[in-house]
């Protein structure tokens, strides 16, 4: 999955909740990514916040 994709779905699961949960994020984010995860997370974290989407404990 591509980060716009994570993205997407990131602020799908917000949108539907008003918040997203870390677990969450981190089951979006592939063991793949893991080299890259600060720059995905910092961009998840800025796209969520435009979007006034909490981050919050499980």
């Amino acid at each position: 999955m591509d980060l716009s994709a994570i993205i997407r779905k990131a602020i799908e699961i917000g949108d539907q909740r008003g918040f997203i949960t870390f677990d969450q994020i981190n089951e979006l984010v592939p063991s793949s990514a893991h080299r890259h995860e600060p720059e995905i997370i910092e961009a998840l974290f800025e796209a969520l916040s435009a979007r006034g989407i909490d981050v919050r404990e499980a």
